[in-house]
């Protein structure tokens, strides 16, 4: 919801109803509900559950293996075991189907006595036929053939108190004002928020369900992209002085370099140039796969700004990476006046850098966070270069920004996150794709891998190092973690010394100094490491050319967007590069997609459907921080409804057609804000 809370009671014949004044809630479940920014009876009401589980007995499919409800009878006393991962596990034997099989469920010892030979019980789990055994998560002591459970996400408070106090509030014959148009509802034949909140608090079936969750969806997104339009008309009255753009400039500065622009290069500086020469705000994102060369778009694009007179700040998210910015920059463009400020620059020398900032004797100023500080000040900043963006929380983006008025602003990333895809589909921020690699540059090929299948790899890999070239190994923890399954650094290091023990292996993690951390990156690049078995923390790192193969442990556990980050440390030289991805879960469909594609875009519309677009007006990065339920791929034509229905209503407010007090709360609240969104 957008806009501060707002005081709200519900009237009952001409009486103002508080949470309080409802019945069984004392001093103590009023706090709690408090505590869960629950203050009002329609904020109850409007509680929705977050999930609703379905069981349904199905005996006749107990033994499939799927997850579901059967039958059975207890033939034996439960046993208790110790298992690694948790404390205490029952195991006991039951007839299902006339067939005496083994059950095993982790539960507290209140079962120890609830499960008595001859009891019929409804089990829900599912059969591991390799083990021959039932894996269980719940037991019914009760009979029925089908019930729903709602589950509410307040773990201090138990769903059936919820559940009776929304009762109480409904027996008292409140009204609620819905705030979405009443033609809107009449169109998807939608009920009142009320009729839906009924249902949603006490479904008779799935069909109920599936009636809230198209209504709560739908209101959701219409909300949603409505804000956004109203951030667009906003952000649209915001001007700025063109920049004067060279053309005589920008044709000598293309014809000097070592190599040709790709037509996806020159085309998106051609829509670059426009923004800088338009009196709108430059909010651009340029999207390409790693290596596709936008790097050198941002710097053709910083020095057009340059000679219009302005200052360009390029922020990158590592010192890492903004120092192989600067040294690639210098290398190209050594007549330009551009310095480096990191956190690891001297004082005294950091002082001299910040006062020819301030009185315009710098150009072009490459750095990372350390630009956001309130010391750096410009004297005529006129364009803001944001690489790897998704790697930015949003106030250290908007903090740069900010310092001056009108600031041109332009981002890099591999990967868009859900956020910026959001942005780009149905808020204001314009985007450049850069889809065509330069000359012998090959994809990298990805294969997915059991981790059973781990060992197979031991002659590839061999074969790679005999060639000369380097690998990289990533694994998820740093230190072995009891409650987490996943392999360590240390032992992937142990497992690799025997898969490839000739080669040089190092360790690279998060926890190291940062002077260590760039040490061990520089030795790697020059191939004084064979193998570098690291975590993340090298997902953005330096070019090395020679490495040319990843291995990802666990791979199950990272985000498609993060694996495609990772994979681009391959694949930047004209050898041909591998990525394996080792899993040692069953199912794998997630992953497959990694197989099928290199296009970070149509891997940021999955983590789209996953994920969601995050919060804009927020600083949520991903996930419907203000929606009822987890955003699903068959939504997708529900938000697309909800988009043209909003920005077709948001227009006639704008022409004084209608009159809505949620839009007027929206336009209040972004004209107050009225910053710059990224």
């Amino acid at each position: 919801m957008v806009g501060e809370i707002q005081p709200f009671f519900l009237r009952i014949g001409g009486e103002i109803l508080e949470l309080k004044d409802i019945k069984h809630i004392g001093p103590v479940l009023l706090d709690r509900f408090n505590c869960n920014q629950i203050y009002t009876p329609q904020d109850l009401l409007l509680h929705f559950p977050k999930k609703y589980t379905f069981y349904q007995v199905d005996n006749q499919n107990a033994f499939s293996g799927e997850l579901l409800c059967f039958n059975a009878v207890i033939t034996s006393r439960p046993v208790w075991i110790k298992t690694i991962k948790r404390s205490k596990a029952f195991v006991f034997y039951a007839l299902v189907n006339g067939i005496k099989s083994k059950c095993i469920i982790f539960s507290g010892d209140y079962l120890r006595y609830k499960l008595q030979i001859g009891l019929p019980i409804i089990c829900y789990g599912k059969y591991k036929n390799k083990e021959r055994e039932f894996s269980l998560t719940t037991i019914f002591f009760e009979e029925f053939t089908h019930r729903i459970e709602l589950d509410y996400g307040i773990p201090d408070i138990n769903n059936k108190t919820i559940q009776n106090a929304v009762s109480r509030i409904l027996d008292a014959q409140i009204e609620v004002e819905d705030d979405l148009p009443v033609e809107l509802l009449e169109k998807y034949r939608m009920g009142s928020l009320l009729e839906t909140a009924k249902l949603a608090h006490f479904p008779r079936d799935i069909m109920d369900c599936k009636q809230v969750w198209r209504r709560i969806r739908y209101e959701d997104f219409f909300w949603y992209t409505a804000s956004l339009e109203a951030l667009k008309q906003i952000r649209g009255k915001e001007q700025k002085t063109p920049k004067i753009i060279n053309k005589d400039i920008y044709i000598s500065l293309i014809s000097r370099l070592p190599y040709q622009l790709t037509p996806d290069q020159l085309h998106v500086l051609e829509e670059c140039l426009r923004d800088l020469q338009s009196s709108k705000i430059m909010n651009r994102l340029i999207q390409g796969d790693v290596g596709s060369g936008k790097s050198i778009v941002a710097f053709l694009c910083a020095i057009m700004t340059i000679h219009s007179g302005c200052q360009v700040s390029l922020m990158a998210p590592t010192e890492l990476l903004a120092m192989q910015h600067y040294e690639n920059f210098k290398k190209l463009f050594p007549e330009y006046s551009v310095e480096l400020l990191t956190s690891a620059i001297k004082e005294k020398d950091k002082a001299d850098i910040l006062y020819r900032l301030l009185h315009g004797r710098i150009q072009f100023i490459i750095g990372t966070h350390a630009l956001i500080q309130e010391r750096v000040v410009f004297k005529n900043l006129g364009c803001v270069i944001i690489d790897e963006q998704h790697r930015f929380g949003v106030n250290q983006r908007k903090a740069l920004l900010e310092k001056f008025k009108g600031v041109d602003a332009l981002y890099m990333t591999a990967t868009p996150i859900p956020r910026t895809l959001g942005l780009t589909n149905f808020g204001d921020l314009d985007l450049s794709v850069i889809k065509t690699m330069p000359q012998n540059r090959k994809q990298v090929i990805t294969k997915l891998l059991s981790m059973e299948d781990l060992s197979k790899l031991a002659k590839t890999l061999q074969r790679h190092i005999a060639l000369e070239e380097q690998i990289y190994v990533v694994v998820p923890l740093i230190t072995e973690n009891e409650l987490l399954d996943f392999i360590d650094i240390d032992k992937a290091y142990e497992i690799f010394s025997e898969m490839i023990p000739f080669a040089k292996i190092a360790k690279l993690h998060g926890k190291m100094k940062n002077k260590d951390k760039e040490a061990m990156m520089t030795a790697f690049k020059d191939h004084s490491i064979d193998c570098l078995i690291a975590t993340t923390v090298i997902e953005v790192g330096i070019d090395v050319k020679n490495a040319t193969v990843m291995v990802i442990l666990d791979a199950d556990r990272y985000g498609l967007s993060q694996i495609h980050q990772l994979r681009g440390r391959v694949g930047r030289g004209d050898t041909q590069s591998y990525c394996y991805l080792v899993s040692r879960k069953e199912t794998t469909k997630r992953l497959q997609i990694l197989e099928q594609t290199n296009d970070g875009f149509e891997l940021a519309e999955e983590d789209f459907k996953l994920r969601g677009p995050g919060d804009y007006l927020g600083e949520e990065q991903s996930g419907f921080a203000s929606l009822n339920f987890d955003f699903d791929s068959k939504d997708a034509m529900i938000w697309k409804c909800a988009l043209e229905d909003s920005r077709a209503y948001v227009k006639k407010y704008l022409d004084g057609l209608v009159k809505n007090k949620k839009l007027d709360s929206i336009f209040k609240q972004i004209s107050i804000k009225n910053t710059k969104i990224n």
